[in-house]
């Protein structure tokens, strides 16, 4: 009997031994799966964006009415690159957009070649509110508004700063969010004006 004591207690320590083995024969199959999912998920996201990218969504047309009181409708600019920024007054990250807003703008050859505009999708701010906006950025002559067609649901705007890029025949060719380098807007910028 006591042999069998012994020999129950050694097999016991031998299987608490294998234990922490078979613990990791199951744990390490299950990182490797773990990692090829990450993977191949986010190689699948990424061919995702590049094959959006290449597809040409015509940008819905819209009309608004700018801070100075003109009526202008986005196929107005067809011919045009038309660079669309997404903001509200109270957005940090929109208000440090504009200096890299502000370098494409006095880009000398993009003169008469591009339209840029910022639209605040906030509807509970007025123009007013807007107007005073942009007096702290002086430099910012170009065409501001309110969204006042639903833009942020047409656009699909889940997040501010965003920006769409759309080409010379009216289609969205980049879309960004988060605030955006100048660098960035320029070499696709380039890209559109050949």
């Amino acid at each position: 009997m006591e042999y069998t004591k012994h020999t129950t207690q050694a097999t016991q320590a031998q299987e608490n031994m294998e234990e922490p083995k078979r613990k990791r024969t199951i744990l390490v199959p299950l990182i490797v799966l773990s990692t090829v999912i990450v993977v191949t998920a986010g190689s699948w996201y990424l061919l995702q964006s590049k094959s959006q990218q290449r597809e040409r969504i015509l940008a819905s047309d819209f009309s608004l009415v700018d801070l100075d009181g003109n009526t202008f409708r986005l196929s107005d600019f067809r011919g045009e690159v038309v660079v669309i920024d997404f903001m509200a007054t109270w957005c940090g990250l929109c208000r440090q957009q504009i200096p890299h807003l502000k370098v494409i703008w006095e880009k000398e050859d993009y003169k008469g070649k591009i339209v840029l505009m910022s639209i605040d999708i906030d509807p509970t701010e007025s123009v007013e509110t807007l107007r005073a906006f942009t007096r702290e950025f002086p430099y910012a002559m170009w065409v501001w508004a309110r969204d006042t067609a639903n833009l942020r649901q047409v656009y699909q705007v889940t997040a501010i700063p965003a920006s769409v890029i759309i080409d010379r025949d009216g289609y969205i060719t980049f879309t960004h969010v988060g605030a955006t380098d100048a660098t960035t807007f320029i070499e696709e910028i380039n890209q559109l004006l050949g």
